[in-house]
């Protein structure tokens, strides 16, 4: 386990082999649903083959792990995912410069002084985020996850026959998908400075990005689900339709948004925090807020979000970059495709 381990688990992309043939798989392994993309690149181009959000029924991750599996179409060349929340960490610092080897040998020896876990219980990576620079210092992105999920992870897979390429960490995986896409909504300049705000269901993950290169991270414990929990309560509905009303409101959209309400001003104080601690560090102003997976379909965050922090906010949807397969359909796929982010991310890890 240890030998693969050390081949394979990396927080940023080290090294996967080249292969021609066959597509790319990113798998979202969640706790209330797993969610797949199959992408291919011809011609310069990637184009969506496959994608799936999958339930999970019971707690039982596996059962829906097997129904992904049963949807993929062969041929796909390699498969990557990845863990998130709490046992993970990511962290960015100086260090004197020196090559990438070097560095993760010295850090390797010193990853005690910038995570809270014992070494014996993490794996760790680290990646130079300006490689080319000439300052005797540089910048480096240092990230860990605990044992106990990554190994949870590998043995889960193996047990259903897969042989994962990857495994890294849901915000970086986010990050890859932009930096390999783009942004595609922003003008030329204006993603200087550029927060990157994943709204999951019960974790959402900001990451601040300068030149589309991540510079501060940090997981928020509220999400959609919280959402979806105030306006059942609120409007006094079931879940099912706080779900659905919270992506479809029709004439009750001013009801929902009120219902958010505290979540909402919960969310973004803690935005407001991170916020004020990275503009005063790096003393640079965050230009836009970009908003994605499931939690940014409530219907009017952006304006509220707009109005709380006075910058441009909207939604980024990695997706809305590929070419899609026409066997696909569009109207399902685009009521759904911003949740899809850190799967597209993972598939892209192959192309970059």
């Amino acid at each position: 386990m240890s030998n693969f381990l050390d081949k394979y688990f990396g927080l940023i992309k080290q090294f996967i082999s080249a292969k021609e043939e066959g597509s790319s798989v990113g798998l979202d392994i969640g706790n209330s649903d797993c969610k797949f993309v199959q992408i291919e690149k011809n011609n310069g181009a990637f184009q969506l083959l496959h994608w799936g959000i999958e339930p999970v029924v019971n707690d039982n991750i596996e059962s829906t792990l097997k129904k992904i599996l049963d949807r993929l179409e062969p041929p796909y060349s390699c498969v990557h995912t990845a863990v998130s929340g709490k046992g993970t960490l990511i962290r960015y610092i100086v260090m004197p410069r020196m090559p990438l080897d070097d560095l993760r040998n010295s850090f390797a020896i010193e990853a005690d002084k910038y995570f809270p876990f014992s070494q014996d219980r993490i794996y760790t990576d680290c990646f130079i985020l300006d490689p080319q620079g000439k300052d005797k210092s540089m910048a480096v992105m240092a990230a860990a996850a605990k044992k106990e999920l990554v190994d949870q992870r590998v043995q889960l897979l193996t047990k259903l026959g897969i042989q994962t390429d990857f495994i890294g960490i849901n915000a970086v995986a986010l990050v890859n998908g932009l930096h390999v896409l783009g942004t595609g909504n922003l003008a030329k300049g204006e993603d200087s400075v550029t927060a990157l705000f994943d709204m999951g269901e019960s974790v959402s993950n900001l990451t601040i990005l300068v030149d589309k290169l991540p510079r501060f991270t940090r997981d928020i414990f509220i999400g959609g689900r919280d959402f979806t929990k105030m306006i059942s309560n609120v409007l006094g509905v079931s879940f099912e339709e706080a779900q659905r009303l919270k992506q479809d409101p029709a004439d009750k959209a001013e009801q929902v948004l009120a219902a958010c309400e505290s979540s909402l001003m919960n969310m973004i104080q803690e935005l407001k925090l991170s916020f004020d601690y990275f503009m005063t560090e790096r003393n640079c102003e965050i230009k836009k807020l970009l908003l994605t997976g499931g939690g940014s379909l409530l219907c009017g965050i952006e304006a509220t979000l707009e109005k709380a922090f006075e910058i441009k906010v909207g939604v980024w949807d990695p997706v809305a970059l590929l070419k899609l397969s026409s066997n696909l359909s569009q109207e399902e796929f685009h009521r759904q495709s911003v949740r899809l982010g850190v799967a597209v991310g993972l598939a892209l890890y192959r192309y970059d």
